[in-house]
């Protein structure tokens, strides 16, 4: 068995989050899911100790008997800024992001381009867990998280829309208004209470009607309750799983 896996090409995708970890293997041709696994841990933002997680869920997974023909990281931290193209500068990265986050001289930045919306998200990625894949896959495609949300929440629902996404604790809001990003924004929250009160917030601020905008709501459980509670004040609401927007979530 080993030397008929061994044999056949894979491509690994890994999802990093301060509290998880989630590796998955699929043949490289067809896509066919193989494993994942999912590894969770204390909150840490010590990037030293997210590098030995990763290497953790490697080890179970039993990597090294693989073929890895393609090596995909996609992270997740607060360490960026959305930036227009009309305003990006390239080579002022760390001047954009100097207004999110504390950066020093050290720090490396990287660029993910939201081509479809006009939109440059800039960030400081784990360079050592970077260098480390490389390292051992001699090459890897990183991109933040923020990154794949917005592209997702675009092609699902590109025109006008609010969308929300809950999961441990911390709630992501992206508002659409005529294809352009109005609003994208992390909030951490502690009740349902929290993530209703920062959604009107946000249909207040931006002056939407509620019952003409679409709202679109992704949560890791309680579906129904979300559903219950949030239905006395929204309209044109829908409630999903996370799994249903993101493929790494449903181990």
């Amino acid at each position: 068995m080993s030397g008929l896996i061994k044999s056949s090409k894979v491509a690994l995708e890994i999802f990093l989050t301060h509290t998880f970890c989630i590796s998955s293997v699929k043949y490289y041709e067809s896509g066919e899911l193989i494993l994942i696994k999912k590894e969770v841990f204390e909150k840490t933002f010590d990037p030293e100790l997210l590098l030995l997680n990763i290497k953790k869920v490697l080890e179970k997974i039993e990597i090294d008997s693989y073929s890895v023909a393609e090596t995909k990281l996609i992270f997740d931290n607060n360490y960026y800024v959305l930036v227009p193209d009309s305003l990006y500068r390239k080579g002022h990265e760390k001047t954009y992001l100097k207004f999110n986050t504390t950066i020093d001289s050290r720090d490396l930045t990287a660029v993910d381009n939201l081509t479809k919306l006009n939109i440059n998200n800039i960030y400081l990625p784990f360079v050592n867990i970077n260098n480390y894949l490389i390292e051992k896959f001699k090459k890897i495609e990183f991109y933040h998280f923020n990154t794949i949300t917005i592209n997702k929440l675009f092609e699902n629902n590109s025109y006008n829309s609010l969308n929300c996404i809950i999961e441990n604790f911390k709630l992501r809001l992206l508002v659409l208004k005529n294809g352009e990003v109005i609003l994208f924004n992390s909030y951490e929250y502690k009740t349902l209470d929290d993530v209703l009160f920062y959604i009107l917030l946000a249909l207040n601020d931006k002056n939407y009607r509620r019952k003409n905008i679409k709202i679109n709501i992704f949560s890791l459980d309680k579906v129904q309750e979300i559903k219950n509670k949030f239905s006395k004040f929204l309209e044109n609401m829908t409630v999903k799983k996370v799994e249903d927007l993101y493929s790494f979530y449903s181990s």
